[in-house]
């Protein structure tokens, strides 16, 4: 009996010196993922690098054309410069004016030209007034963007979020005309445009059903993709989903069954 409660004891011995050994290799696993992966850039005083994690490939580290003498990290990390290039994520922004070049958050930046989105310029941006809203939208003095598309807005004085912003399906109007993203609704009937939240971007007005920037009727290359629609009885049944007197129908596929 003295024996096999030595040999209970010693196999629970066992038992927690294997779980004891098991929880230090999940927090060196651990440690190794938090603290080994890293990324960003690293000046180590003869050379820039800037290092990063693949999923597939592991960690890189790679030198980049940069002056260690000059080399600046700018406050958000994702953007860096020398005395004469602009970086970010590691790669040469070409075009950007490093001199003038501040970064404003994450993925956006200013010089004395331009607003940046990442290392791609916001088109028809004018830098010296530039500014950040959100994670989506940006504005100068003449017009809004969203990431490095200008809405080309008709009246800027009266732009205003409607819903959704900051989000990444968001409605916004001037007054004049309503925008999905950086898509303009392309409705003259303004004052009775009915907007639908999480619809992937459908509105209707007393004439028209549009999706993004055209009438529902026809796919973004003008295809048409559903017949007549009736306007009387149109409805929004979910994202990108519709109905009317007639059917249920996709704005990409066009008429289908209702399924109830």
């Amino acid at each position: 009996m003295g024996m096999v409660l030595a040999v209970v004891r010693q196999g629970g011995n066992v038992g927690c010196n294997f779980m004891k050994t098991l929880q230090n290799i999940l927090l060196g696993l651990f440690t190794l993922t938090l603290f080994g992966c890293s990324t960003g850039y690293k000046n180590e005083g003869d050379a820039v690098y800037y290092e990063h994690w693949n999923e597939g490939s592991g960690q890189h580290k790679e030198k980049i054309d940069a002056n260690p003498k000059t080399f600046n990290i700018l406050k958000f990390d994702t953007y860096a410069k020398d005395n004469k290039f602009v970086f970010y994520q590691g790669e040469k922004i070409i075009g950007a004016d490093a001199k003038t070049f501040e970064a404003l958050g994450d993925y956006y930046a200013r010089d004395k030209n331009f607003g940046w989105y990442g290392k791609d310029t916001i088109k028809n941006s004018n830098g010296r007034t530039f500014k950040v809203i959100n994670a989506y939208y940006s504005t100068d003095d003449k017009d809004y963007f969203y990431e490095t598309e200008p809405l080309n807005v008709v009246d800027p004085q009266n732009f205003k979020f409607v819903y959704g912003e900051g989000d990444y399906e968001c409605w916004a109007t001037d007054g004049k005309y309503y925008y999905y993203n950086y898509y303009k609704v392309p409705s003259d009937d303004y004052k009775n445009l009915k907007i639908y939240p999480k619809s992937g971007g459908i509105s209707n007005d007393r004439y028209w059903a549009y999706f993004l920037d055209h009438k529902l009727n026809y796919d973004i290359e003008g295809k048409r993709v559903v017949d007549t629609i009736d306007i009387a009885t149109f409805l929004v049944t979910g994202y990108i989903e519709c109905r009317d007197k007639y059917s249920c129908f996709n704005v990409y596929h066009g008429r289908k069954k209702c399924s109830e």
